[in-house]
C-alpha cells in the first residue's frame, strides 16, 4: 500500500526547492508561462426555478385561449411568414454583398478552426516541458520543446481524435434525447406534456451523459497524470505508454482508486485556497487602483474637450498592459498548486514501478 502522506510530504518538499530555494521571479514567470499552455493553470450559476399552482393556471388558461382562436386565421397567417422568410433568404444570398460577407464568416471559421488547433498542438508540447521543468527543477523552453517532439506530437493526435469522439458522443446523446422528446409529442403543436413527463423521458439520457462526462474526466486523469510519465521517460508515442501504464495499474487497483479520490480532494483545496487567496489580492488592488483611477479622471475633467477622446485612447492602450500584467501575477499565484499537483502525480507513479521516477532519472 502506498503511503500518501509521505507523497504529499515530499511534493510539498519538492515545490518549496522548485520554486523558493532559491527563490527567482523570472523563474517564475517562465513557469507560469509554460503551467499555463500546458493546461496546469486555467485562465454563474445557474438554477432553474419551476411555477407552482398559480402559474399552471394561468399556462392552462393561455393553451385554452389560444386553442379557442380560429384554425384558419393560423393555417394562413403560417404560409405568409414561411414564403416571406423564404424569399428574404433567397434575395439575402443573390447580392453580391451578402456573398462576401458569407465567404468572410466561412474564412473566419477555418481560420478559427486552424488556430485552435496550433494552440492544441502547442499545449501538447508544453505539457511535456512543464513536465520536464519539473522533475529537473528547471525552467527551460527551447531545449525540452525539441526533445519532446515525438511524445508531444502523438499527443496531439490523440487529444485531437479523443475531442473529436467527445463532439460525436455528445451530438449523439442530444440526438437521442430529441428523439425521447419527440416520442413524447413534445413538438408537435398545442403540445404541454408537464415537466415530469418530459423528465422522465430524457432522464435516460442525462444519465448516460453524466456517465459519459465522469469516464472521459478518468481517461483524461490517467493519460495527464500517468501516461505522459511513460511516454517521457521511455520516449515513446501514447499507445504502448497506455499499455504499460494500464499493465501498471491493474497490479495496483485498490492504490489508483485512493489516490484518484486523494487528487480530486486536493483539487479541490487547491482551487479554494487560490480563490481565496487572488479575492485578498484583488481587494488589496481596489485602493491603489481606485486612487490612480481618480487621478485620471480628474485630468480628464480639467482638460480641455478637443483633447479628451485622445486622452482616453492613451489611457486605455496604456492600461491594457497593465491589466495583462496583473492578470499574468495572479496566474503566477497558482503556481505553487500546479507545481505540487504535477509533482504529486509523478512521486506517487513512481512509488508504483520505481522506473518512473523522473526526480531520479532527473538526477542522474
Amino acid at each position: 500500500m502506498v503511503k500518501f502522506d509521505e507523497i504529499i510530504s515530499a511534493s510539498l518538499e519538492w515545490t518549496t526547492a522548485v520554486l523558493f530555494r532559491p527563490f527567482s521571479p523570472k523563474k517564475w514567470l517562465i513557469l507560469t508561462f509554460v503551467a499555463f499552455l500546458a493546461g496546469s493553470i486555467a485562465g454563474g450559476n445557474s438554477h432553474s426555478n419551476f411555477s407552482g399552482k398559480s402559474s399552471r393556471k394561468r399556462e392552462a388558461s393561455a393553451v385554452q385561449q389560444y386553442q379557442e382562436k380560429s384554425f384558419q386565421t393560423a393555417k394562413i397567417s403560417a404560409p405568409r411568414q414561411k414564403s416571406v422568410s423564404r424569399d428574404e433568404l433567397k434575395s439575402f444570398f443573390k447580392k453580391p454583398a451578402s456573398s462576401s460577407v458569407v465567404f468572410i464568416i466561412v474564412l473566419a471559421v477555418i481560420a478559427g478552426i486552424v488556430l485552435f488547433l496550433l494552440l492544441m498542438w502547442i499545449c501538447s508540447r508544453f505539457y511535456f516541458i512543464f513536465l520536464e521543468d519539473v522533475a529537473k527543477n528547471d525552467a527551460s523552453i527551447a531545449a525540452p520543446f525539441k526533445s519532446n517532439k515525438t511524445a508531444g506530437n502523438s499527443f496531439f493526435k490523440f487529444n485531437l481524435i479523443f475531442l473529436v469522439f467527445i463532439i460525436c458522443i455528445i451530438a449523439l446523446i442530444i440526438f437521442l434525447g430529441f428523439m425521447s422528446l419527440s416520442g413524447i409529442g413534445a413538438f408537435k403543436e398545442n403540445a404541454s406534456p408537464g415537466f415530469f413527463k418530459i423528465l422522465t423521458a430524457i432522464l435516460p439520457a442525462i444519465l448516460l451523459f453524466i456517465l459519459f462526462i465522469i469516464a472521459c474526466a478518468l481517461i483524461v486523469l490517467i493519460m495527464n497524470d500517468f501516461v505522459t510519465i511513460v511516454m517521457f521517460k521511455d520516449r515513446i508515442k501514447i499507445i504502448p505508454a497506455i499499455k504499460k501504464v494500464f499493465s501498471i495499474l491493474a497490479l495496483n487497483k485498490l492504490n489508483f482508486t485512493l489516490y484518484v479520490l486523494i487528487k480530486i480532494g486536493l483539487a479541490i483545496v487547491s482551487s479554494i485556497i487560490y480563490s481565496i487567496v487572488s479575492l485578498v489580492a484583488v481587494m488589496g488592488l481596489f485602493f491603489p487602483v481606485g486612487v490612480v483611477a481618480a487621478v485620471f479622471y480628474f485630468i480628464f475633467k480639467v482638460i480641455p474637450k478637443d483633447i479628451q477622446s485622445v486622452f482616453l485612447i492613451v489611457v486605455v492602450f496604456a492600461a491594457i498592459p497593465v491589466i495583462l500584467f496583473l492578470w499574468y501575477c495572479l496566474m503566477c499565484m497558482y503556481l505553487p498548486f500546479a507545481v505540487f499537483l504535477r509533482t504529486f502525480s509523478m512521486k506517487f507513479f513512481g512509488r508504483l514501478n520505481g522506473r518512473y521516477n523522473l526526480f531520479r532519472y532527473a538526477n542522474e
